[in-house]
């Protein structure tokens, strides 16, 4: 075949450079043993991250909105039949002699316990719905606390309530949040692929590390909720 004298299988057809192009090249990444293409997935990946931040702040505060609708609503009654969270048992709470000791092991117990559920629920598909309704618990828990204090105190309720969080609260905070953040990458989905028995031990590992740094974590917070909060809080139950 010919167009105007020339014929077709005498021109070689030759790819542009990708500097002609202006196009850059596209470096693989070293990911364990294989190789990824780097791309914008990267970005959407870091946004997937922040906005976990974001939804897990959301889930305590619902619960929170709930514990405090669910009191305002249907246990205005309990309230006033109540003497928790009121002036007579905070004197009666000021009087008390606790036991460090015996306040701590009931402590690290208490938490202990949640904490190894959560976690072996990390090992299977329903550790991210544990963590969401163990925020979603959380929340109500201390939207109900505050809301019963509030009713009964007025302001020196919520005051000291927030006391009764100190100190142990600024350590628990960040790392129930890390705790529950591993708990639900472990048992993510996408993840799935990472959990096969060929390739096992290298999620195990490292999800045991999460398992002990928590035992850790939670031992220095129950050693501040047992030895430090009850001297914190001396103070303010002496103005009631």
């Amino acid at each position: 075949m010919k167009i105007k004298g020339v014929e077709l299988k005498n021109i070689t057809l030759r790819p542009l450079p990708l500097k002609a192009l202006r196009i850059n090249p596209i470096k693989p990444i070293k990911h364990g043993n294989s190789y990824m293409k780097k791309s914008s997935a990267v970005k959407s990946t870091k946004g997937i991250r922040f906005k976990e931040k974001d939804f897990f702040l959301t889930l305590f505060l619902s619960g929170f909105v709930l514990g405090v609708l669910y009191i305002s609503v249907f246990g205005k009654e309990a309230v006033h039949n109540t003497s928790l969270l009121s002036p007579y048992f905070f004197s009666k709470y000021e009087r008390l002699e606790f036991a460090p000791e015996e306040l701590f092991l009931y402590i690290l117990k208490a938490r202990l316990s949640t904490f190894f559920i959560l976690w072996l629920t990390g090992l299977t598909v329903l550790g991210s719905l544990a963590s969401y309704g163990y925020l979603l618990w959380v929340g109500a828990a201390l939207g109900i606390t505050m809301t019963t204090a509030a009713m009964k105190m007025g302001l020196m309720g919520i005051v000291l309530c927030i006391a009764g969080g100190l100190p142990h609260f600024v350590l628990y905070v960040p790392a129930v949040y890390w705790i529950l953040k591993k708990i639900c990458e472990m048992s993510a989905k996408q993840d799935y692929k990472f959990r096969q028995w060929s390739n096992g031990k290298k999620q195990i590992l490292p999800y045991l590390l999460v398992g002990v740094t928590g035992i850790a974590l939670l031992f220095a917070g129950a050693f501040l909720e047992s030895y430090v909060n009850p001297i914190f809080l001396r103070p303010f139950l002496k103005k009631l």
